[in-house]
């Protein structure tokens, strides 16, 4: 039987994919090219409350996502499905789902300008017991139409190596080109 994360997610990929083409909403006021501070919160709250569609909606057609670091998750990201599937599948497959894990935005650092910081909190127990408690700095260029164009991600990498290792397998560095979906017990239909 399938986790009701493997479910939320494959819907969630399933929607995305309409997404990615859709323009997100304007935002700001008519005389700023940016987002300021409260539109900010209000995109990477969706995120970390769960509404991953209203999230992606927000992404230039042609953004990068870093992950920075050498784990299993480093690399760069131009797709959404390939990044739902490749990050949040891959991390929702280590985690338990009791307790749930949670996810909340701590602070938005700038707006209406190109860049803005936000910091997020992530908490969850792995399968095999690890304690996953990671601190992210998601650093984030934003492109005149109040779009996402850029995202650099840190974050605790060693406790993210620890949990995909002990809880699945294989090496990845932050220079890889993530163009595919990853196939096999690592990706794509992985099981929990």
């Amino acid at each position: 039987m399938r986790s009701p994360i493997y479910t939320i997610l494959v819907l969630l990929i399933a929607s995305v994919s309409t997404l990615a083409a859709v323009p997100a909403a304007p935002t700001g006021s008519a005389s700023c090219r940016y987002p300021d501070k409260a539109e900010i919160t209000k995109i990477f709250t969706s995120f970390t409350e769960g509404d991953y569609p209203g999230f992606f909606s927000h992404l230039a057609p042609n953004f990068t996502w870093t992950m920075m670091g050498t784990h299993p998750l480093a690399g760069q990201y131009h797709n959404v499905t390939i990044f739902a599937d490749n990050i949040l599948l891959r991390l929702g497959n280590v985690l338990r789902t009791s307790p749930a894990p949670s996810t909340k935005l701590l602070n938005v650092i700038g707006g209406n300008s190109e860049w803005s910081v936000q910091e997020v909190y992530g908490t969850g127990v792995c399968r095999n017991g690890l304690k996953y408690d990671n601190r992210f700095a998601w650093v984030t260029r934003w492109n005149t139409r109040g779009e996402i164009a850029e995202v650099r991600s840190y974050f605790d990498s060693a406790l993210v190596e620890r949990a995909l290792r002990e809880n699945e397998s294989p090496d990845y560095t932050y220079t890889d080109q993530r163009n595919t979906l990853v196939e096999g017990p690592v990706g794509l239909n992985c099981r929990s």
